[in-house]
């Protein structure tokens, strides 16, 4: 195991830089796996630690899950990993140090782990533990995980400072998982909908019952990633379910599965299913004593599922969901959509068998269809409507999101504040040292604090909040004042700012504190990707064209943007890798917005760059009032009148 052997003394760096450092980085995914390894990688490093896992409770008192362990360098152990996947506590094994770290909500510290029986001797072996460090993932009062930071070698011991940096990032991290558990459950819930309409509108489009039916098992069998599935249907007066469709069957298996029909009394799983009218599962069918049917023993599959099938609380079937050769734990995400696909498959049969019964009759015949069709109709809306649902529910994740940052932003601007008063030596002389760390934390804060507007300025413009104002400006006028802000940046690294080719009086037609906006982050941009010594150059003109509009362009002499860059720097945290950009700082939010108020007030924005010779960032904007921009606008308003 490649740890290094040192016993370096611990040195407390900057929190709030460790913080922005690893709020950046979390904030440019969603994906739980990738989240988790980015936080366990950074906080070993950052708390001085050889490893770091992460646990999260899969229920309420349940059992920790090892989700991720990552040593302080980034790379991966295979031994390591093998060993961490394997473990797991549950509560009835009250293990002290991690059982204490939950009961307490406080930090558990171990300098001996050896002694005091707080931890199985397998992890003290496996993991060579000297030291170990629990501290607990708390949300609404609640531990959703814990956070553990191991020391390998001889000596290294977790101090005061490595423990108030540690709880510091896991109530950061803690966060960051809720934020990203709630995304994760949207896309499922989002899928769930897109299955079931894709089974709805499959399963209606026909009323030939075989072919609704084969058309379910695929549907089900493609959801649940199984190899092979079947659709039955019960016979109550045999006591039997007889097969109906089969898809992906093995040819082999055709024919036994053709006429092979299941008696209940014999397939404790089918029963089982019936009777609690809900989906159940075999993740190991050779030795589940609920699948010893000689029919499925011949068949020698690995995993199975039984989903009843159930129309107007009647049990009409049911679908029979197989993999082969691998295990496959259902989860309960996925025993519920089944469930859904299921009923909806018992729905498709149901109109079926209506069909040809008002068809043999022939009594009622167009009264029956269009009752049917309504039905179906019903339960499409139904699902839309569901459909709607889960966006307002991502809608309200965007408003945790700002409601979080707004929080964010009051202790912060106190903090400023403060640092401003004493940096003004309004509380006292500063020394020389007191001088330089009060300028890093200004630094830090203040970046802090553009982060969190970022993220305010894209949660307003994802929830269609931005208030335009659009009125007629010089466009001379405003360049200016912009250039005369951050000219002293620009100068600080001795860099060039220029007005070139402005026409006088050349007017615009927009909201002119958006546009400041978009000319803070493209001119802000061009500074901080100029080396030193080289210019930005702001032009602006009139294009001819049937609707007049003014053209604005950001050039600068950096070291440019890769071709296959190009069509995604304006996505959201994307940030193009390259030379003394990839140490660049920043969020990668900056183009997405300035894309968005450029766009929301009719204009369009797009790069131009090649590697070595600079880039140039060119928008537009209309030059007069439209027909329907007398009045201020928002960008609800704005769709509705495009």
């Amino acid at each position: 195991m490649n740890i290094a052997s040192s016993c370096t003394p611990f040195h407390a760096p900057d929190t709030p830089a460790v913080l922005l450092d690893i709020a950046q980085a979390v904030s440019s995914t969603l994906d739980l796996r990738e989240l988790l390894k980015i936080i366990a990688q950074r906080t070993a490093a950052a708390c001085g630690a050889d490893v770091c896992s992460i646990f999260l409770c899969d229920a309420p008192g349940e059992r920790m899950v090892p989700m991720m362990a990552q040593v302080a360098s980034g790379e991966r152990i295979d031994e390591l990993w093998e060993a961490f996947t394997q473990m797991g506590t549950r509560k009835e094994e009250e293990i002290p140090a991690i059982m204490a770290t939950i009961e307490q909500q406080k930090p558990v510290i171990l300098d001996d782990p050896a002694t005091g029986n707080l931890l199985p001797i397998r992890w003290i072996k496996t993991f060579r533990l000297k030291a170990l460090l629990s501290v607990p993932l708390i949300r609404h009062n609640h531990v959703i995980g814990v956070l553990v930071l191991h020391q390998m070698v001889d000596g290294k011991r977790f101090i005061d400072a490595q423990v108030a940096l540690a709880s510091a990032i896991a109530s950061q991290v803690a966060l960051a998982i809720e934020n990203a558990k709630l995304f994760q459950t949207t896309q499922e819930r989002l899928r769930e909908c897109e299955t079931l309409l894709a089974v709805s509108q499959s399963a209606s489009s026909t009323l030939d019952l075989k072919e609704a039916l084969l058309r379910v098992a695929k549907e089900a069998a493609l959801a649940a990633e199984a190899d092979s599935s079947g659709a039955y249907l019960l016979d109550s007066e045999q006591g039997v379910i007889r097969p109906f469709a089969g898809y992906n069957l093995p040819e082999w298996v055709q024919e036994p599965f053709q006429h092979t029909p299941l008696a209940l009394r014999e397939l404790p799983i089918v029963h089982e299913a019936f009777d609690r009218r809900v989906p159940v599962y075999s993740s190991d069918v050779p030795t589940d004593p609920r699948c010893e049917h000689p029919a499925i023993r011949t068949l020698a599959f690995r995993s199975c599922l039984f989903a009843p099938m159930i129309a107007k609380e009647k049990l009409i079937g049911g679908l029979f969901l197989v993999w082969w050769e691998k295990s496959h734990a259902c989860t309960p995400e996925q025993l519920r959509l089944m469930d859904g696909v299921a009923r909806q498959a018992a729905m498709a049969i149901d109109h079926a068998s209506a069909y040809h019964e008002i068809e043999a009759l022939n009594i009622g015949l167009e009264d029956k269809i269009a009752q049917r069709t309504r039905e179906l109709s019903e339960m499409n809306q139904a699902l839309e409507a569901s459909h709607r649902r889960l966006r307002e529910l991502d809608r309200a994740k965007s408003d945790f999101l700002l409601n979080v940052s707004h929080e964010l932003r009051t202790p912060l601007t106190a903090i400023k504040g403060s640092v401003d008063n004493m940096l003004d030596q309004i509380t006292g002389p500063l020394s020389e040292p007191q001088q330089r760390y009060l300028l890093r934390v200004q630094a830090n804060t203040d970046q802090l604090v553009r982060l969190i507007n970022d993220l305010l300025d894209l949660a307003r413009i994802e929830e269609g909040r931005v208030q335009l104002t659009p009125a007629l400006f010089s466009v001379s006028g405003l360049v200016g004042e912009v250039l005369d802000a951050l000219r002293p940046i620009a100068t600080e690294k001795g860099l060039r700012l220029q007005l070139i080719g402005l026409e006088d009086p050349l007017i615009a037609y927009a909201d002119g504190d958006k546009v400041t906006q978009i000319l803070m982050n493209l001119i802000g941009n061009a500074i901080k990707f100029t080396p030193n010594g080289g210019q930005i150059t702001v032009t602006a003109r009139q294009v001819k064209s049937a609707d007049e509009r003014v053209e604005i362009a950001v050039t600068d002499t950096g070291e440019g943007i890769p071709t296959e860059d190009l069509p995604h720097i304006f996505d959201k945290f994307y940030q193009v890798q390259l030379g003394r950009q990839a140490k660049a700082k920043g969020t990668g939010l900056g183009l997405s917005i300035a894309k968005s108020l450029v766009e929301l007030q009719g204009g369009c924005i797009w790069a131009k760059s090649q590697v070595g010779r600079g880039s140039a960032f060119v928008f537009t904007l209309p030059r007069r009032p439209s027909a329907t921009s007398h009045k201020p606008v928002t960008l609800d308003n704005a769709e509705q009148t495009a």
